[in-house]
């Protein structure tokens, strides 16, 4: 059988057997449904933005050990802070960052959190391309996010001060504001991934019996498959005397009456 032909038989065996495919989507939509509604956790988010900018009067030496200004301008300092930036981020997402914040918290709100509870719970990006970047604190208590970010509008400008000569810094342009509701629970996400993966399983489970199923069932395949013409077919004798028996009961019971 050639490639063409696996193809039309495994595609009409999966139409054949839509309904299974069916039945499996609506199964993996109900249980992405269950999963979601049972062990997805609600959380809250807080997020403060904050404006980088280049600092003015600081020297650069160059290959020939030459002292040249830099950053003359207002264009050449965005550039700077836009090409710089990706590395402050980086700092960011470091553990002694973490450490630094939560040290920072627990000594402002007079707490004992470990650092731990920033792990997976900071996201930083940067804005359209530009020298503004985001901060997004997610946890399952909408006080404690409020707290980090607060806490991160204190921070993050003395830590950017600190690094790198002080080259690049940072000021406050969107304070944190606390969630008064939680984040969706990704509901629909969740249930089309899994249906997607139910429908998978079905039409891999359909093709792979279909591939495995070397029984022939007509003529054609086995002339296709042994390339011998066929000269001629037994009748199913079985199945008519089956058939007349049951007819002449029938007959026979009317005939007493």
């Amino acid at each position: 059988m050639n490639i063409d032909a696996n193809v039309q038989k495994i595609l009409f065996a999966i139409l054949r057997k839509w309904k299974l495919i069916v039945i499996f989507a609506i199964l993996g939509a109900l249980v992405g449904y269950f999963y979601t509604n049972q062990y997805t956790t609600l959380t809250y988010s807080s997020d403060v933005k904050f404006l980088a900018y280049a600092t003015d009067g600081s020297d650069d030496v160059n290959e020939n050990n030459s002292v040249e200004v830099v950053r003359s301008s207002n264009t050449s300092k965005m550039n700077y802070t836009r090409s710089m930036l990706p590395t402050y981020i980086t700092i960011m997402e470091t553990n002694e960052f973490n450490t630094r914040v939560i040290s920072d918290l627990n000594e402002a709100y007079n707490s004992n959190f470990s650092s731990g509870i920033l792990d997976g719970a900071i996201e930083i990006e940067i804005l359209n391309d530009t020298a503004i970047f985001q901060i997004t604190v997610t946890t399952t208590d909408p006080e404690l996010s409020y707290k980090i970010a607060k806490q991160l509008e204190t921070t993050v400008p003395k830590i950017m001060k600190e690094k790198n000569q002080g080259l690049v810094r940072a000021s406050v342009e969107d304070r944190a504001i606390k969630a008064t509701t939680a984040g969706s629970k990704g509901y629909a996400k969740k249930m089309l991934f899994s249906t997607l993966i139910a429908i998978a399983l079905s039409a891999a489970y359909v093709v792979l019996r279909t591939l495995l199923d070397v029984r022939i069932k007509s003529s054609d395949e086995l002339t296709e498959k042994y390339n011998i013409p066929v000269l001629g077919s037994v009748p199913n004798f079985e199945g008519r005397s089956i058939a007349a028996n049951s007819a002449k009961g029938v007959e026979g019971y009317v005939k007493k009456d």
